[in-house]
């Protein structure tokens, strides 16, 4: 029975060698040993990549998240040039970036709102911008003594009135971003803070400074609180821009 076994696997133990299996030829120890963990249904020894892939994903998100999660983390450009400070500041957690530009309002990297950008009743372009950018170092220049205004048009004001402090482009995506985040912090048993950092351009004026902080106030559920407490984004003096 056990002769006709080892055939029907394809091995005739009457063509193996005699004497200790360490004697044998190694090519027939090889052939030998390969059809034993072949009855034995053992898999022939491999390198899976799959984990080393999954392990390799995390990290590199965990890198991208880390470089991106810091609100304080602002690139100055052509339309972006932050305030200058002695104070210091740091990043907040579970805080809601709003960002104010020449250009855009903001709201966690996604443009909600465009704003109006004149000087002299003339559209600003990106040259404009340039220029606007070396006013401090060099103040004499023509278009540093003209009238710049940024503001929000009409039509993304509350019922289109002009003089309305709410910007409802930004008060919606805002109610739906906060009704998210709240859900979040409830099933995993945490207190929503409610905490909006803004970061804004230095030439944004106090009246489109006033209607984000209002539209941001006017957020939130009844009984659970809402957006309370404002973090402003600048550059400390001599830590570079």
């Amino acid at each position: 029975m056990a002769n006709n076994e080892e055939k029907n696997n394809g091995v005739d133990i009457n063509q193996l060698p005699s004497g200790p299996v360490e004697e044998w030829d190694p090519e027939k120890k090889a052939q030998a040993l390969a059809r034993r963990k072949k009855r034995r249904g053992e898999k022939p020894l491999g390198l899976s990549i799959t984990s080393l892939m999954d392990i390799t994903t995390i990290i590199m998100f965990f890198l991208m998240m880390s470089g991106t999660s810091d609100p304080l983390n602002v690139t100055q450009g052509l339309k972006m040039q932050l305030a200058n400070s002695t104070a210091n500041v740091s990043a907040a957690d579970d805080t809601i970036t709003i960002l104010v530009d020449r250009t855009h309002i903001v709201l966690d990297g996604k443009a909600v709102v465009e704003i109006d950008c004149t000087i002299d009743k003339g559209q600003c372009t990106d040259a404009d911008f340039e220029k606007l950018n070396k006013c401090e170092a060099s103040p004499d220049d023509e278009i540093c003594s003209k009238e710049i205004r940024l503001e929000v048009n009409k039509q993304d004001k509350e019922k289109a009135d002009p003089n309305s402090l709410i910007i409802e482009p930004l008060r919606k995506e805002l109610d739906k971003l906060v009704k998210e985040q709240m859900t979040e912090n409830e099933a995993l048993g945490r207190k929503f803070k409610g905490v909006v950092t803004l970061i804004l351009d230095r030439n944004i004026p106090f009246r489109l400074f006033m209607e984000v902080i209002y539209t941001a106030g006017k957020v939130g559920v009844k009984g659970k609180g809402g957006l309370s407490q404002f973090r402003f984004a600048i550059v400390r003096v001599g830590a570079g821009a």
